[in-house]
């Protein structure tokens, strides 16, 4: 009689361990990569009353006779399948599709997680909010990749030093129709003639030296013969004066333009005058340039009076440049250039090291070219160096991979977050605070990058849901209830049994 109370009272008991579990996945529903438990159970001990028999020669055999005294608890498995993920546009967030962990520490212990709802902290660590555990992977220096894994660390206004420019590319498409040039082109006169408008090419880059500074360069061609184009590089600055107003008085108003930096001088060949009636005053009947310091721009009577004016200037280097600054390119008649061409570029700059620039002169189509289109331009582009910068900002790509994006324009490889990957997933052991860490039947964890040594990827700006049923997970619990009503049922009938029993002497 007594054994279909302890079988009542087993059963009583780990229907409420289900229910305790269902309760736990429900309550995890909204949590950041939760993964949902499930309990199985198995068979109690059972007692033995009578044992099997062989069969005799002429009769069969007797079957065991036995009695169960209940049941246990199986097992409480993690279900690690994937859940899904849930866009947050957060570059911080960042969800695995896989079966691996990210890797956080604290001091020297190692712990896992799912849940990668990371923040970089006050020190520029990135961190698990909730605990402060810093998130683990190999740090970048100068874009090389340091050995070990280590603390991530993302500290912004990091800087990253000047890197002076050795190369520009010139590239595009000079008009195989334009007339030839009728001048010397020495001087912007020679540009302003329109008879000439069709017949040259200026380029204009940003280049900069040792120090970060930046300098204009500036390219110009002129077409010499049906395909021969003469060109010069040199380095130049440029500046402007604007709304300039003319008093009208005789002799009229100098206007001072700026002094050039060191190494830099004003020629009167390079300085430009627009009026607000869109006339250009481009000739020395125009106006007159005195030169010294500052250097002035003085106008003649022709200039309109009152009228608001703007100047624009180039300022060459005192010192000429050296390197192979000057040419002819030659074209065959399919309009492809000879490409056994040197161009190089030499100044010295104030307080920093000479600017060295190779010019790169591609071959093909994809370089300087001689087509009749008029709607192409050669130009100088992608030149190789930049000002010093801070770091601004960062995002991860799906290979854990973190870029830096700097105050200059550039980027920089930062980081790049280790996973880890185990035999036995299942079999890690939680802790609280979406963390795991290793057991006796997880495995060892297998440091890996995602789609290099683990099959996982990530995702930023995006975090793992919780792969909780909760259909699934309220058909169990109605399960568990009729199981504990049952269970419930057998002790009270049993004891009813019992208080008959106790009635029988009467």
């Amino acid at each position: 009689m007594l054994r279909s109370l302890y079988a009542g009272v087993s059963g009583l008991r780990n229907n409420q361990i289900r229910m305790d579990v269902i309760g736990n996945n429900i309550a995890n529903v909204n949590t950041v990569a939760f993964k949902a438990g499930r309990v199985t159970f198995k068979e109690g001990f059972a007692q033995l009353l009578q044992g099997a028999s062989r069969p005799p020669g002429d009769q069969g055999g007797i079957n065991p006779i036995q009695i169960g005294l209940g049941m246990q608890i199986g097992s409480i498995d993690q279900i690690v399948n994937q859940g899904n993920l849930e866009s947050t546009g957060l570059n911080t967030d960042v969800a695995i599709q896989g079966d691996s962990f990210f890797v956080v520490r604290k001091g020297n212990q190692s712990f896992f997680t799912r849940a990668g709802n990371f923040q970089v902290d006050a020190l520029g660590q990135l961190v698990s909010p909730a605990n402060g555990f810093i998130v683990q992977g190999r740090m970048y220096d100068n874009g090389q990749q340091l050995d070990g894994v280590r603390d991530i660390v993302l500290p912004f206004g990091q800087k990253v030093s000047a890197k002076p420019t050795t190369q520009a590319t010139l590239a595009g498409n000079l008009n195989a129709s334009a007339p030839m040039f009728q001048g010397t082109f020495t001087n912007a006169t020679d540009r302003a003639l329109p008879i000439n408008k069709d017949s040259w090419s200026e380029s204009q880059i940003a280049v900069y030296d040792s120090e970060g500074t930046k300098h204009d360069v500036k390219i110009q061609m002129w077409k010499t013969a049906p395909n021969t184009w003469d060109w010069r590089i040199d380095p130049i600055a440029s500046g402007t004066v604007e709304n300039f107003q003319t008093d009208g008085t005789s002799p009229p108003s100098d206007i001072n333009l700026p002094a050039p930096p060191a190494g830099y001088q004003i020629l009167p060949a390079d300085v430009t005058v627009t009026s607000t009636t869109g006339t250009a005053y481009a000739t020395p009947a125009d106006y007159t340039f005195s030169a010294g310091p500052p250097p002035a721009v003085q106008f003649t009577a022709s200039m309109p009076s009152n009228s608001e004016i703007k100047i624009g200037y180039f300022m060459s280097p005192t010192s000429p440049a050296t390197g192979t600054n000057g040419g002819t390119f030659t074209f065959d008649t399919a309009g492809i250039m000879n490409t056994n061409i040197s161009a190089a570029l030499d100044f010295g700059v104030a307080g920093a090291s000479p600017v060295q620039i190779e010019l790169k002169l591609n071959g093909g189509v994809n370089g300087l070219t001689q087509f009749a289109s008029t709607s192409s331009t050669a130009v100088l582009r992608d030149q190789n160096g930049f000002t010093a910068g801070t770091l601004q900002n960062f995002s991860i790509d799906r290979f854990g991979l973190i870029t830096g994006f700097f105050t200059n324009g550039t980027t920089s490889s930062l980081a790049r977050i280790v996973l880890a990957d185990f035999n036995n997933p299942s079999g890690l052991q939680r802790i609280g605070d979406n963390m795991m860490q290793e057991s006796a039947n997880s495995g060892g964890a297998v440091l890996g990058f995602a789609l290099e040594g683990s099959q996982s990827q990530l995702t930023s700006g995006a975090l793992e849901m919780s792969n909780v049923d909760l259909a699934q997970e309220f058909t169990n619990m109605i399960v568990a209830q009729r199981g504990f009503q049952a269970n419930g049922k057998v002790v009270s009938t049993s004891d009813e049994m019992l208080q008959e029993l106790m009635t029988i002497k009467r």
